[in-house]
């Protein structure tokens, strides 16, 4: 089965110790896009979808997908573009914080020039497309309309899995960003919200009023979470808790739910049932963020997986 994940993959700077800082490359889809590479390859055939330039870190960033096991032919070249860039900074407690370059981004314009057709038909094989609030915030209104016209098309006939991951230094008209996200989630086979993300756009904090928001809006599956510890499900069947076994103590909360949303789609895509999937899910993340970045030397959780 394919999967596509599209949006921007960024040079990471993250802290290292003593003043250091270690070069990578990571951005909320492609962090995803890693780890269900990681997770649930061969059964899952894993692509990423951006603009990239010819430059040298491009290049290199083609070459780290490679090495993941991620499809890079529907990378698209923008001619004269680059990377964006980011830089993060965590405190005692593992939070953290972003500075970012990305202004010049070449993912910014992986649509440009395109119709909603050709939008259309270029992700029309793949049987599940994940993309997030940023992959949206990124690209200008004409783009944004016509990706959004693409998959409420394609709807019914791919899967299609959204995370909000809403960041409001990009959304500078928030109603905007709220009928996107609304339109996002009328056509989510999965909607993976934090309650933190929908509080700062609809002041509601409760999880279970939080999911049920999502289902009306028309997802047919909402997990919302809470923090780094627990999550709930809701769909048509009904409501499923799912705390973390263990608690864990973050070291860098970089990239958790990026790879909690690896562990479940993917689980989910190959018929687990919702338990699994988000037992598999912590148990990704709970990796993750017991070390610094968002892409981590290994992560393959131990739980089985089979199709």
């Amino acid at each position: 089965m394919k999967i596509v994940a599209l949006g921007e993959c960024m040079i990471e700077l993250a802290e290292a110790g003593s003043g250091q800082y270690k070069q990578g490359f990571a951005g909320d889809t492609f962090n995803t896009a890693v780890y269900l590479s990681r997770q649930f390859s061969p059964d899952l055939e894993v692509s990423y979808l951006t603009g990239l330039g010819s430059d040298s870190f491009s290049q290199a960033m083609r070459a780290a997908m490679v090495k993941e096991g991620i499809d890079t032919s529907h990378i698209i070249e923008i001619p004269e573009g680059q990377p964006g860039l980011y830089m993060v900074e965590t405190d005692d407690e593992g939070e953290r914080s972003f500075h970012y370059w990305r202004e010049n981004s070449a993912a910014r314009q992986m649509f440009a020039g395109w119709s909603a057709h050709q939008i259309c038909e270029y992700l029309s094989p793949f049987e599940m497309i994940y993309f997030s609030g940023i992959s949206l915030a990124i690209l200008d209104t004409q783009q944004q309309d016509n990706l959004m016209s693409a998959l409420q098309e394609l709807s019914g006939s791919t899967k299609i899995a959204f995370d909000p991951n809403f960041r409001a230094r990009l959304w500078p008209n928030q109603d905007r960003c709220r009928s996107l996200f609304q339109t996002a989630a009328s056509i989510a086979d999965i909607a993976l919200v934090t309650t933190d993300d929908h509080s700062a756009l609809w002041q509601e904090d409760n999880p279970k009023t939080i999911a049920q928001n999502w289902l009306d809006w028309g997802a047919k599956e909402v997990v919302v979470k809470e923090g780094a510890n627990t999550c709930i499900i809701l769909n048509q069947d009904g409501l499923t808790e799912a705390p973390l076994p263990q608690k864990i103590t973050p070291t860098d909360t970089t990239g958790a739910g990026d790879s909690f949303a690896a562990g479940y789609l993917g689980a989910r895509l190959i018929g687990q049932p919702i338990e699994h999937a988000a037992t598999l899910a912590h148990c990704v993340a709970a990796q993750v963020i017991q070390h610094p970045g968002a892409i981590v030397d290994e992560v393959v959780c131990g739980i089985k997986v089979t199709t």
